[in-house]
């Protein structure tokens, strides 16, 4: 694949309201403090990472997110691709108007590929494209998007995804026994007990050329759906291998080149074990640096892609990333020490999602000031 430049990038989240105090937040080593809701299926407490509450409507956000993105006078967008990303879609404000009425009508829904043609007429973008395939939605966009660019369909293509808060999902997550009881995150841990969901929007645009700072560039990747399950992939690994397998040979690069490996890590049983089993097959027991950024974003579900994959190349220009406390107990070997990499380091980003639908990408990271990357 010809690498594809992430060249400008925005993102809200509960670190932070822009991408660059969320980096900083990040690298100080404490996680933000969750919001407590109640579980309706035991009565119990959960929590949830929230982004700043600005009282915003959804489109007024992404207005601002794209605005942030394509910077104070943005080039005419007539050769931009929009992709648009999301699990959450409208939900948000629906159950808010839902409430509100006492009670639910089809027409107050908006499907979310009317919500990515609402912001592109308003912003004069070429096209626009939508993905929902569960927490692999954002890296799949990412690979569409640069895939059509070196197709030559479109000079740029700009990826938006964003995650709401919503009584369904953090309900439905809940009942599913899939979120943490503790409000402790942590993956790989033997005593993990779930995951903690949180609100995200993020960003990026993609192009051929460097601009003046790009953040990184997409190498390759690689996306599939593990059909031997309706809900998840298989515990052995051997899916997540092949997947990793074949992002590694689409970048031209082996596993020995890479420098990190940032991990899905949802902190559930099935999810850690089976990529836990995939590290072994593809790495055995020389692992390169290894990452984990849900506990301090919370899983972002649909835009973890982007969120964390941006975050991970902001941090990579800023200092070291956290370790990990409990490493000396973790299925995996983390470092207990902060970890200091080159901002040009090469990265293995995993994303594998609830239906069994797996993706991982290639990035390399730029240097503050670079044009171009290694």
């Amino acid at each position: 694949m010809t690498p594809i430049y992430l060249q400008r990038a925005a993102l809200h989240c509960a670190l932070g309201e822009d991408l660059h105090s969320a980096a900083r937040a990040l690298q100080s080593d404490q996680p933000p403090q969750g919001e407590p809701f109640v579980l309706h299926e035991v009565l119990e407490p959960r929590t949830y990472l929230y982004a700043a509450k600005t009282g915003e409507r959804l489109s007024e956000r992404l207005d601002r997110l794209l605005g942030e993105t394509l910077g104070e006078h943005p080039q005419a967008l007539d050769d931009c691709l929009l992709i648009v990303a999301s699990t959450s879609l409208d939900i948000s404000e629906l159950e808010a108007l839902t409430s509100q009425q006492q009670g639910f009508r089809p027409e107050d829904s908006t499907p979310l590929d009317l919500l990515a043609n609402q912001l592109r007429q308003r912003w004069g973008f070429a096209a626009a494209f939508t993905l929902n395939t569960a927490c692999t939605s954002a890296a799949n966009g990412l690979l569409y998007g640069a895939r059509l660019i070196n197709a030559g369909q479109y000079v740029r293509a700009l990826v938006l995804s964003f995650e709401t808060p919503s009584a369904i999902a953090m309900q439905g997550f809940g009942a599913l026994m899939l979120t943490s009881p503790s409000g402790e995150y942590r993956p790989f841990h033997p005593e993990r007990d779930g995951l903690i969901l949180g609100e995200a929007y993020a960003a990026t645009l993609l192009t051929r050329e460097p601009g003046d700072a790009p953040l990184g560039r997409l190498l390759g990747g690689f996306s599939a759906c593990d059909t031997s399950s309706l809900t998840t992939t298989r515990e052995d690994g051997s899916h997540i291998h092949w997947v990793m397998q074949q992002a590694l040979s689409s970048a031209g690069c082996t596993a020995a080149q890479i420098d990190l490996v940032k991990l899905h890590g949802t902190a559930t049983s099935a999810n850690d074990e089976a990529e836990s089993n995939g590290m072994r097959l593809l790495y055995g027991k020389q692992m390169p640096a290894l990452s984990l950024l849900k506990p301090w974003l919370g899983h972002t579900l649909g835009a973890c892609g982007l969120s964390e994959s941006l975050l991970l190349l902001k941090a990579l220009q800023n200092g070291p990333l956290p370790g990990v406390s409990y490493a000396n107990q973790a299925m995996l070997p983390f470092s207990t020490e902060p970890q200091t990499l080159a901002a040009s380091s090469l990265v293995l980003t995993n994303f594998f999602g609830f239906g069994g639908n797996n993706a991982s990408l290639v990035l390399q990271g730029c240097s503050t000031g670079e044009t171009a990357c290694r």
